[in-house]
């Protein structure tokens, strides 16, 4: 008997197993027309997943690969699946029901299952507590089991609230993700132009600066050479003074003096730097 207690246990854990992996991974309740993604193979509702396609954005919510509806696998063998699964869960033993007798028992009459909930004291009792205790005479009484339903539906609720809230904080951050995609191809293009006009300037002022370059070095050419005729001539005046006699330099003096006073009234070519253009 123990055995085959064990082993209805064990089936009933399975079955639970497989529920779970034929749960739509969008809402989290049991698949209705079921479509598999085929980037990371999970399953969820077709209404679900296109509302998310057709609202959010064409990205599977769970690997969020590309997606369209149109590449959806339909699972026809899901519903299939499912229906068999919720026909193994009603035959088989539930670990849940099977623990229920412990954990929701009377305290005072023990083996009594609480099946009532007192309104007044907000406390869960058996039929024994509400009838012939008389700790609650006089209280406000419901079933159990609808009160259980009402505090379920409330969670529910709310579980539901935060699994949008969780869809939606995944789409803003995808949203945050492209922006950051955005801004970096922004700065990239911004370096490239930035780049490329100072490759340009320097191309243009290397070409401006030859240009100068080859004006300057053309003057100073031609002051090398005027410079050096200036140098050989005063040295060849200076030789005269010394070697020439008084008679010789009075007869050549008037000669040097006007050759002397031309080279002096001639204008000094100036070294100018070309201006920029």
């Amino acid at each position: 008997m123990a055995s085959g207690g064990r082993t209805g246990r064990n089936d009933g854990d399975t079955v639970e197993s497989l529920a779970e992996v034929f749960r739509c991974f969008i809402c989290m309740e049991k698949l209705r027309d079921a479509r598999l993604c085929p980037h990371c193979s999970k399953l969820c509702c077709f209404s679900c997943i296109r509302r998310w396609l057709t609202e959010q954005r064409s990205q599977c919510p769970h690997c969020r690969a590309s997606l369209h509806i149109h590449e959806l696998v339909n699972c026809r063998w899901a519903e299939e699946v499912t229906n068999q699964l919720d026909s193994l869960k009603e035959s088989a033993p539930s670990p849940s029901k099977k623990e229920e007798p412990d954990k929701d028992k009377c305290d005072e009459h023990h083996g009594e299952k609480l099946s009532v909930y007192c309104w007044t004291c907000k406390q869960s009792i058996c039929h024994q507590c509400a009838l012939w205790g008389g700790t609650h005479s006089g209280h406000t009484f419901k079933p159990l089991d609808g009160v259980y339903d009402e505090h379920v539906k409330k969670i529910t609720d709310e579980l539901n609230q935060l699994k949008r809230r969780h869809v939606e904080l995944i789409s803003l951050v995808q949203d945050v993700e492209r922006n950051i995609e955005s801004v970096k191809t922004a700065k990239d293009e911004r370096v490239r132009e930035i780049r490329n006009a100072v490759e340009l300037m320097i191309a243009r002022l290397e070409s401006q600066l030859k240009s100068k370059l080859l004006t300057l070095m053309g003057q100073r050419s031609h002051l090398t050479q005027e410079t050096e005729l200036l140098e050989s001539l005063i040295q060849k005046v200076n030789q005269k003074l010394t070697t020439c006699g008084k008679n010789e330099l009075i007869n050549i003096s008037t000669e040097l003096v006007e050759m002397f006073m031309v080279l002096n009234c001639s204008p000094c070519r100036k070294c100018s730097v070309p201006s920029e253009r």
